[in-house]
C-alpha cells in the first residue's frame, strides 16, 4: 500500500479494464491519485465541529424563515 492506496487493487481494476499495465504505470496511477486526493483535501478542508453545527442551524433558521414569507 502507497499513500494509502492498495496497488494490488488498483492493478486489478486497471487489468479488468483491458488495459495491459506494468508495476510502473500502476505506480503512476497511484501518484496521481495521491496527488490529487491531497489537492481536494487542500482545497475543501473539514470545517470544525463547532462550524458544522453552526451551519446547519443557519440552514434551518434560513429555511424556517422562507416558510414564514409564503
Amino acid at each position: 500500500m502507497r499513500d494509502g492506496i492498495d496497488a494490488a487493487a488498483l492493478e486489478t481494476v486497471l487489468a479488468s479494464s483491458g488495459v495491459k499495465v506494468t508495476r510502473q504505470d500502476v505506480d503512476a496511477v497511484a501518484r496521481s491519485l495521491a496527488r490529487i486526493r491531497d489537492a481536494a483535501a487542500a482545497l475543501f478542508p473539514s470545517p470544525l465541529l463547532d462550524e458544522t453545527g453552526e451551519r446547519f442551524f443557519r440552514l434551518l433558521e434560513g429555511d424556517a424563515d422562507e416558510g414564514a414569507g409564503r
